[in-house]
């Protein structure tokens, strides 16, 4: 199943998507994004279905939509904090 399955980046992938101040998109370094994939917590986390729709949220909502869903969803309160606790952990 897709669970079991880790997600590995390659050096090649990863300078693909590297622009020319070094950084990937969202501002974040290669180095960042590897110990972040690295993490079982995170991947764990990016497959749980509230986080799906969180992201879904943000794309398509913005900001205010996924903090009027956090007040209203207690689960995607939680996920979206554990998220920003590795986020800022990691970066």
């Amino acid at each position: 199943t897709f669970q079991d399955r880790t997600l590995e980046l390659d050096d090649d992938v990863i300078e693909q998507a590297t622009a020319a101040d070094g950084s990937l998109p969202g501002g974040i370094s290669p180095d960042d994004l590897k110990e972040l994939m690295a993490n079982p917590e995170l991947m764990t986390l990016l497959q749980n279905p509230k986080m799906q729709d969180v992201m879904k949220l943000m794309m398509t909502g913005g900001q205010e939509s996924l903090e009027q869903m956090m007040k209203d969803d207690e689960e995607v309160y939680e996920v979206v904090t554990k998220l920003n606790g590795i986020m800022n952990e990691a970066i």
